[in-house]
Order: structure tokens, then C-alpha cells, then sequence
């Protein structure tokens, strides 16, 4: 009882603070779906998107093995281990940044985004791993309101930027973007303060944590990649199948259905660590429980969803500029394609508990490319609405394959937790 108290109270914190992040955007819709036209806004969705396959690459997903090792880190030098870590980080991001400049004219042309903004996007994604990795400590240690402290720092930084670059300075969809960048270098700056003065991280780095993390992460660059594919290469199929005017109004459907998305987030921040500390003991009540409570949020999640997709269009109808309209009818594919992404969350901890994360990279992928493939199919062929419906098939895919490899990797009672236990069975 004690620790279910414990993780709604740590769900709340995390909530909010997904709440006040996910209420920045929206809240700016009003505002800039009136002053932007659609292109312009798609020009903002492909630079968003460009800071997320990038993140997919710098740091080489190590910050997820901080998160984990630091359960380990009575037996090792943890906050070396951090450094290590950022290492990692410093290294892949000048090869990213060599990456990007050698491949300059087909980003320009895949992208729509001039050359000095995908450098920016470089940046803007090495600071935000940065970022992650003081958030990785934090959730690991249960401190959900220093997490949340930093989230809300860099929403507010993002809110208060865009306001006086946009409607001061009348710089357009650039003022936007810049936004979003000077909020996520400022954001990393002060989690790397953060890191150095709490004793998180601590030199000198030492080569076998390098390769320990690089390690674990690695094989998650794959998976990174695929998840990105079944999440957002959608509005990079329409920038390039019909143009960025339509990816604006499809990103406009995406903001709405990421409510849904972030309230997973919270939820899964608080459960993966007590999670994780509980499958290391046996107890065959606590699994049960487990499992009857994870159902229970897959039928809260798709019931989200519905609710969701069928209030939004109402909603957008005074939310957002007439321009923009349109995007009512995508929030509900999107909300459903996000419960899906929800599920998957809350079943990729049993895999990542395991190690499992080569194989979870497969399943990403596959979903990845399904998600491409069907896009581009029904893009030519319903416009919009068909990239709305290749995110459900894919989201659903991502999450099929992952509950799959998850019930393999750790053994639960997926099929039996509502059946009353034998008497003779031995109890934990």
C-alpha cells in the first residue's frame, strides 16, 4: 500500500510536469496557427523532427544505461560512470555534426530547412541529451520533483522565448524554432551544472564505462531509430509526398494527440523503478497485481484515446486559426496511435530488464518500416488521412511485438492474473 502511494504521489509530480510541457505547444496554438501559415508551421515540424533523429544518434542512447546502472551503483564508481557517459556523448556529436555537413544538400532537400538550422539541430539535440541524462538519474533516484523542476524550466524557457521571437522580433516560423533550440542548450547547460554540483558526475573518465555504456546503448540507436519512425517520420513522408504546408496541418493533429502520449510518460516514470527493484525478488501476489493493473490502464489508455480523437475537432474549431481546421478529423487516428504507444510502454520495461534490446530494435524497426511503407501507400491515395491510419497500424504493431518479447524476456501472469490462485499452491 505504502508503495502504490508512493508511485501515484511521484505520478502526480510527473504529470504535472508533463502537463505544463505538453501545455506550452498547445497553448501556442492559438497564437501561432493565427500569425504562421502552414508551411511556415511545417517548416517548425521538420526541425522538430530533425532534433529527434538526431537525438536518436548522439549519445548513442547511453543515457539509458545511466538510468540503469544507477541501481548498480554500490558496485561501481557511478558518477565516473556519468562522465563516461557524456564522453560518449561529446564523441558522437562532432561525427553527427561531420555527418550533417557532408550530407548537407540531401538534408536540405529532405528537410526544407536551410543549411544553418540543421546545425543548430545538431546542437539543440547533443544539449538535450544532456539533459536526459540528469533526468535519467533523477527518476532512477525517486526524486520526481527536481525531474519536474527541470522539465518546467525548459517549457517556460521555450514559452518565453517564442513570445519575444516571434511577436517581438516578427520572426515567423524562425522565431519558433529558435526558440525551441536556445531552450533546449540553456535547458542542457543547466543540467550539466547540475551534474558537476551534485556530485552526479566526476572526472576522469574511465574507458571501460565508456564501452559499457556504448554497450548497452548502442543496440538502442536501432530501436531509437525505428520508434522514430513509427512517431514522426509520418510528417517527413508528407513534407515529401504532398508538401510542408500539409505536414504543418497534420502537426497541428499530432500536438493534440500527444496528450495522451505524455500522461503515459508520467505514469511510467513513477512504475519503471519501483518496477524494476520488484522483478529482482519473486512474489507471485505482486506479479498478479502488476499484471491486473497493467490491463486496467490499456482500457483507461484506448478509452483516452477515443475521447480524445472525438472532442478535439470541436476543440480546434476555436483553438486554432481557419487555415488549420482540417486537422480535426487526424486527432483521432492520432489519439488511438498514441494509446497504442502508451501500452507499449508500459510493457518495454520487462525487455529493457532483461537486456532484451536487440531484440527490441527488431520489433522497432519492423514497425518502423511498416509505418513508412504504408504511409507512402495511402498518402498518394487519402492524402492525410492515410498517414493518420498507417500511425495506427504501425503503433500497433510496435506494441504487439514488444508485449510479445516482453512476456518471453520475463516471465508474468499476462494470461492467468485474474484467476483466484490454487490452495496448494506455495505462497510468496
Amino acid at each position: 500500500m505504502q508503495a502504490a502511494r508512493a508511485i501515484l504521489g511521484s505520478a502526480l509530480v510527473y504529470s504535472f510536469a508533463n502537463a505544463f510541457t505538453a501545455a506550452v505547444p498547445i497553448l501556442l496554438l492559438p497564437l501561432l496557427t493565427r500569425i504562421l501559415s502552414p508551411a511556415d508551421y511545417g517548416l517548425v515540424a521538420m526541425f522538430g523532427l530533425l532534433v529527434q533523429l538526431l537525438g536518436a544518434i548522439t549519445g548513442l542512447s547511453v543515457h539509458g544505461a545511466v538510468g540503469m546502472r544507477y541501481f548498480e551503483r554500490e558496485s561501481l564508481d557511478f558518477p565516473r560512470y556519468v562522465a563516461s557517459a557524456l564522453c560518449v556523448l561529446a564523441v558522437s556529436s562532432v561525427v553527427v555534426l561531420v555527418a550533417v555537413l557532408a550530407l548537407m544538400p540531401l538534408l536540405e532537400e529532405l528537410f526544407g530547412l536551410p543549411r544553418f538550422w540543421l546545425i543548430i539541430g545538431v546542437f539543440a539535440s547533443a544539449a538535450n541529451f544532456v539533459t536526459q541524462i540528469q533526468l535519467s538519474i533523477w527518476q532512477s533516484a525517486r526524486r520526481p520533483v527536481r525531474f519536474a523542476s527541470l522539465r518546467i524550466g525548459q517549457a517556460v524557457l521555450d514559452l518565453a522565448a517564442t513570445l519575444i521571437l516571434v511577436l517581438g522580433l516578427a520572426m515567423a516560423w524562425e522565431g519558433r524554432t529558435g526558440a525551441i533550440a536556445a531552450a533546449a542548450v540553456l535547458t542542457g547547460l543547466a543540467a550539466a551544472v547540475a551534474l558537476r554540483s551534485s556530485g552526479w558526475a566526476r572526472l576522469p573518465i574511465d574507458r571501460a564505462y565508456m564501452a559499457n555504456a556504448v554497450r548497452f546503448g548502442a543496440p538502442l540507436v536501432p530501436h531509437a531509430l525505428g520508434g522514430l519512425l513509427v512517431a514522426s517520420i509520418d510528417r517527413l513522408m508528407i513534407t515529401n509526398v504532398l508538401d510542408v504546408a500539409n505536414a504543418g496541418i497534420y502537426f497541428v493533429a499530432v500536438q493534440i494527440g500527444l496528450v495522451i502520449n505524455l500522461a503515459t510518460d508520467a505514469f511510467n516514470r513513477a512504475f519503471a523503478p519501483w518496477l524494476i527493484e520488484s522483478l529482482k525478488t519473486a512474489s507471485a501476489q505482486r506479479d498478479r497485481l502488476i499484471v491486473r493493473a497493467t490491463y486496467g490502464c490499456f482500457a483507461l489508455l484506448l478509452a483516452g484515446g477515443l475521447v480524445v480523437g472525438l472532442l478535439a475537432p470541436y476543440a480546434l474549431d476555436v483553438a486554432v486559426g481557419p487555415q488549420f481546421r482540417a486537422a480535426g478529423e487526424l486527432v483521432i487516428y492520432i489519439a488511438i496511435g498514441q494509446a497504442f504507444g502508451g501500452m507499449y510502454y508500459l510493457v518495454t520495461n520487462y525487455v529493457f530488464f532483461a537486456g532484451r534490446t536487440g531484440r527490441l530494435a527488431l520489433v522497432s524497426v519492423s514497425a518502423g518500416l511498416l509505418n513508412v511503407a504504408l504511409s507512402y501507400f495511402l498518402l498518394t491515395r487519402y492524402g492525410l488521412v492515410g498517414a493518420g491510419i498507417a500511425f495506427v497500424a504501425a503503433q500497433m504493431l510496435l506494441f504487439a511485438g514488444t508485449f510479445a518479447l516482453a512476456a518471453t524476456s520475463h516471465p508474468m501472469p499476462w494470461l492467468s492474473a485474474f484467476r483466484s490462485p490454487s490452495p496448494t499452491s506455495p505462497q510468496p
